[in-house]
């Protein structure tokens, strides 16, 4: 790190240390919680998790850009709001005081992603995880995907199965994300995680890391309230409707999934292809609505947030996911889904436009699973044994 990045973190340091002990007596006064959240708010995983679990407390870095959502505390404003020298010392500074105030408020910290409040990217968060452990308040980090996975590993595994993934993509898109201090700094960070962390989530597959120990499988947190109910959408369809909506084309396989469209719709007249980038959630769930079948991802081994949302409002999800890579998701997943690649997108996508007629059988079957195995209540009754209690340390 260079010389300003090291002085900004011993103030933090210093900062957190300090203002840990002139808060603890106005605490004594206000809202205990359980479970703050943050400080990444990625795919609204942040804001399902606390959602999810009553008393918690949701404090970001920043507001995710696509989504029109309420935080209990947003660090960082933009500068026109605040002018200049104020936005910039928030930024700085604000983690550490935020840290500090809740601390002496929690029972426990959530860590979504791979942040921490403090700047601390050269030792990972060990600081700050140590401090918080220190002060007898649990740690839960909850990985979402390239916070965790490693390229590295996932290269290998590409050479090995003849199938790339998405780490072996992201290897590719920039040389940083090739470099051993790239790799190395999710290795320091599964190390520092299992040293501090009480429980860690992830997708042990499809996030390949350097964890060790035991992980708990990756859960999504859709809203019980987003689950679609029953729809005619599929009785005499006149059009078939499909959509992409890829929130990082390169990791998505946007390019074949055009490719294979353009066949597609020049073969099948009654086809309409949609594609969505880059639009606010709002428009995204009101095309799935109209939508019949959704692709979803090709280089992953789980359907993802969109994918769990396509299957929420009852389109046909096509996706690479499959149990046999992420045996976390149980074997009844694979009847949720259609299974396809970007080898097998185009013959797996002709094949469900030919057969209009299975499509709603299909789609009940993703929208069971979905609400079953990735609603907020059923993730939230799965997690309540794990984070409800004050028991000793898990996932060893």
């Amino acid at each position: 790190m260079s010389d300003s990045a090291t002085l900004i973190f011993r103030r933090q340091k210093a900062l957190l240390r300090t203002l840990y002990w002139v808060f603890k007596p106005f605490a004594l006064f206000t809202r205990r919680l359980d479970w703050v959240v943050g400080p990444e708010d990625v795919a609204l995983m942040a804001t399902h998790i606390a959602e999810a679990l009553p008393n918690s407390y949701t404090a970001v870095h920043l507001r995710n850009p696509f989504y029109r959502v309420r935080y209990d505390a947003v660090i960082q404003r933009p500068s026109t709001l605040l002018g200049g020298r104020l936005a910039t010392a928030r930024r700085l500074y604000g983690g550490p005081i935020l840290l500090a105030w809740l601390l002496n408020r929690t029972r426990g910290f959530i860590y979504v992603g791979g942040q921490g409040f403090l700047a601390g990217h050269h030792d990972e968060r060990e600081f700050e995880f140590g401090f918080i452990r220190r002060h007898g308040r649990r740690i839960v980090c909850y990985f979402t995907g390239n916070d965790i996975r490693s390229p590295r590993l996932s290269t290998e595994r590409a050479l090995a199965t003849g199938r790339p993934n998405l780490g072996s993509i992201i290897a590719t898109v920039d040389p940083v994300f090739a470099s051993d201090a790239y790799d190395d700094a999710r290795r320091v960070r599964a190390e520092v995680a299992e040293r501090h962390a009480d429980t860690v989530f992830n997708a042990r597959e499809d996030q390949l890391s350097y964890l060790q120990g035991r992980t708990h499988p990756f859960r999504y947190f859709q809203p019980d309230e987003e689950f679609a109910g029953p729809t005619d959408r599929f009785d005499a369809i006149e059009r078939i409707v499909v959509i992409h909506a890829p929130s990082n084309p390169l990791l998505k396989g946007t390019d074949r999934v055009r490719e294979v469209m353009r066949r597609i719709v020049a073969e099948h007249p009654h086809v309409d292809y949609r594609e969505l980038t880059g639009v606010p959630h709002t428009e995204v769930l009101a095309a799935l609505d109209e939508a019949h079948i959704a692709l979803n991802e090709f280089y992953s081994s789980m359907p993802g947030v969109f994918g769990v949302e396509a299957m929420a409002r009852r389109c046909v999800l096509v996706t690479s996911a499959r149990s046999a890579d992420e045996p976390d998701l149980g074997p009844e997943a694979d009847e949720a889904w259609v299974h396809a690649d970007v080898d097998t997108l185009h013959d797996v996508v002709s094949r469900l436009v030919r057969q209009p007629e299975s499509l709603g059988a299909q789609s009940e079957r993703g929208w069971q699973w979905a609400k079953h195995h990735a609603s907020a209540s059923a993730s939230r009754r799965a997690i309540a044994d794990l984070l409800g209690g004050n028991s000793a340390r898990e996932g060893r």
